[in-house]
């Protein structure tokens, strides 16, 4: 049931699931409601989770069986108006171990964004703070949740100001931001401050056209005096012609640097003619040869992109050019019919100061330590949904290959999940679902540890509603590790009964 009021003043105490800087934001935004005549909604609820596991310590000898008990009380909230919005959910979370009482603890959780904007598409204030439950150490176990027991308790904030505007002429995006992390351990503890531009031309142009796109990111490690700062630029300006072929210019510059920085690397700025064909109304090519700075850095490199939209519904963008890192490529895909989704998606960023680095301080033992340096990511994800009328399938793919600029390390990773949900009745569901999950650790690497796991998962879920806001899950879970380190193998079965009640 939702709870809506026009203008209310929360006291937020010290023991509330929700910190202090997240309060007084709330209750900002609550003392405006009178003024922007705004709604708010809020959505309490409370659950009860009763897990049984025959492997709470994840072992391959010695199992030892326990009873977690989790009373989860947990609050969405949400307030809109003209010129303000607010979004809130959160828990607080307390387990019991029936093993070991010792492990007894309360965890908490928080989602939380909102803005601000000065009038009617004009600039907005931003703000947003999570508070998750994260893995401790991946290398250690890739699946840590509050059963486990392994998991670090990580803050987010952010806040900034973004101003997007044009018409159908010009259109442009702009966006800084401020942000810090904070985890338990202080591991990946960072400050960081990004601000982005984008702009192009609108239907109307008639002569002239043009893309740009501007970053800058710059982060400082709370533990040490490091710090990591890249920007890139990529612009193009292009004559509009009537014959299908639109000639432009392209310039590309890209910086990374910092105290976690390699020497080695080196960057340098090109630029290049190019010509925009205009295949079909839904296809656009562009093609352009790019000459570089510094030859002694880089060769001269092609640069091409390709553009597909033949409908609302169905969309393709491939690209191919060259970074200081060697050649790039982009993809993003969408498609949806009447009842079929997929998406489709590879990417490569650069990301620095993570918490994924490690360092063997025994032989088959890995250390999660400070990272201290940039890191290339390339991610691919694929993402596919079949609604039919009660039965829905589900599949989702995802890679990530991480590689240090500093000592070329390559870690791997692969996941895939399917799941089928039927729908029985208004008030009943069953699913199922499998996953599969591989990581490889300091790849390539005759001298490293060269660590190897498979996670394979299968689970079934009954849920239940027993009336409008109360409902039960029955949730069975079988998970097999499969690691190149003998002592992290491990078989875990798990049995969970879940009690909802909403208010």
């Amino acid at each position: 049931m939702a709870i809506t009021v026009m203008g209310i003043t929360r006291k937020i105490s010290k023991d509330c699931l929700i910190n202090r800087y997240i309060g007084s934001l709330s209750i900002w935004m609550v003392a405006s409601a009178s003024v922007f005549a705004g709604d708010w909604q809020f959505k309490p609820n409370f659950n009860l989770d009763e897990t049984y596991t025959d492997n709470v310590e994840l072992t391959s000898l010695g199992k030892t069986s326990s009873f977690v008990t989790q009373t989860i009380a947990g609050l969405e909230a949400e307030y809109n108006s003209n010129l303000a919005s607010f979004q809130l959910s959160g828990t607080q979370v307390y387990a019991l171990y029936s093993h070991n009482s010792a492990l007894n603890d309360s965890f908490r959780t928080l989602s939380t964004s909102g803005q601000y904007s000065f009038w009617r598409a004009g600039p907005a204030l931003t703000f947003s703070a999570t508070i998750a439950n994260i893995n401790q150490n991946n290398a250690q176990n890739g699946l840590a949740d509050l059963i486990s027991s392994d998991t670090i308790e990580q803050k987010t904030y952010s806040t900034g100001l973004q101003y997007n505007f044009g018409n159908s002429s010009y259109s442009v995006t702009s966006s800084v931001n401020y942000n810090l992390i904070r985890n338990e351990d202080n591991i990946g503890d960072s400050n960081g401050f990004t601000a982005r531009f984008g702009s192009e031309n609108g239907s109307n142009a008639r002569h002239i056209y043009w893309q740009l796109d501007g970053s800058y990111t710059k982060r400082d490690q709370q533990q040490s005096n490091n710090d990591g700062e890249n920007h890139s630029i990529e612009a193009l300006f292009g004559a509009i012609t009537t014959w299908g072929f639109n000639p432009f210019i392209r310039y590309y510059d890209e910086n990374v640097q910092g105290t976690g920085v390699n020497s080695n690397i080196d960057t340098t700025s090109s630029w290049g003619p190019g010509i925009r064909w205009l295949a079909t109304p839904h296809i656009i090519i562009d093609l352009s040869y790019n000459f570089v700075d510094d030859e002694t850095i880089s060769d001269n490199y092609i640069d091409t992109s390709i553009e597909w939209e033949p409908s609302a519904r169905t969309s393709l963008t491939v690209g191919y050019s060259q970074r200081f890192f060697g050649d790039s490529y982009s993809l993003n895909f969408n498609h949806k019919i009447r009842r079929l989704t997929n998406s489709i998606s590879y990417d490569e960023s650069l990301e620095v100061f993570d918490r994924n680095s490690y360092r063997e301080i025994a032989p088959n033992v890995l250390e999660l330590i400070e990272s201290d340096e940039f890191s290339l990511n390339k991610r691919f994800s694929w993402s596919s949904q079949l609604q039919l009328s009660r039965t829905s399938f589900s599949l989702a793919i995802s890679a990530n290959e991480r590689k240090s600029l500093e000592t070329d390390v390559v870690d791997d990773t692969l996941d895939a999940n399917i799941s089928v949900t039927r729908t029985n009745s208004q008030k009943s569901s069953v699913s199922l679902s499998a996953a599969f999950s591989n990581s490889i650790y300091d790849k390539n690497n005759p001298l490293g540890s060269t660590q190897e796991d498979y996670y394979r998962t299968i689970s079934a879920n009954f849920r239940k509603n027993l009336a409008s806001s109360l409902s039960w899950n029955f949730t069975v879970r079988h998970v097999n590790r499969n690691s190149t380190v003998d002592r992290l193998s491990y078989n875990e079965v798990r049995a969970i009964i879940n009690i909802t009640k909403e208010f």
